[in-house]
């Protein structure tokens, strides 16, 4: 009788393994899928609260903080918080070093 369990005690490990490996790939899938865009989200909505931005600096910060923040989920963080902080810190030093220059800004800084 021992012998006729052994087999789909085998077959139960081997099942349970073959799960393991869709679930490993759905961590990194859901980072990209929902936390790195909801990350997106949250610093860009944190960065217009700051200042009122026209739509073509909204379009440079939005282009700006989805390289950053893809590329700190492919060094490896997963964590939406760090994520948003970290885009925002690297939106606001490249503004800071070469200033995200609006489509419009002649038009709004010449005298009407």
């Amino acid at each position: 009788m021992s012998k006729g369990r052994r087999p789909p005690e085998r077959d139960i490990a081997t099942q349970d393994a073959v799960p393991a490996a869709p679930e490993i790939q759905a961590i990194p899938d859901a980072v990209e899928k929902t936390i790195a865009p909801a990350a997106i989200e949250r610093a860009l909505t944190i960065y217009l609260q700051l200042q009122p931005r026209d739509q073509s600096v909204i379009v440079q910060a939005r282009k700006i903080l989805t390289q950053h923040i893809y590329g700190m989920v492919d060094q490896g963080e997963r964590d939406e918080q760090r994520l948003t902080v970290g885009g925002l810190v690297h939106l606001k030093a490249i503004e800071r070093d070469h200033a995200i220059k609006s489509a419009h800004g002649a038009e709004a800084s010449s005298p009407a």
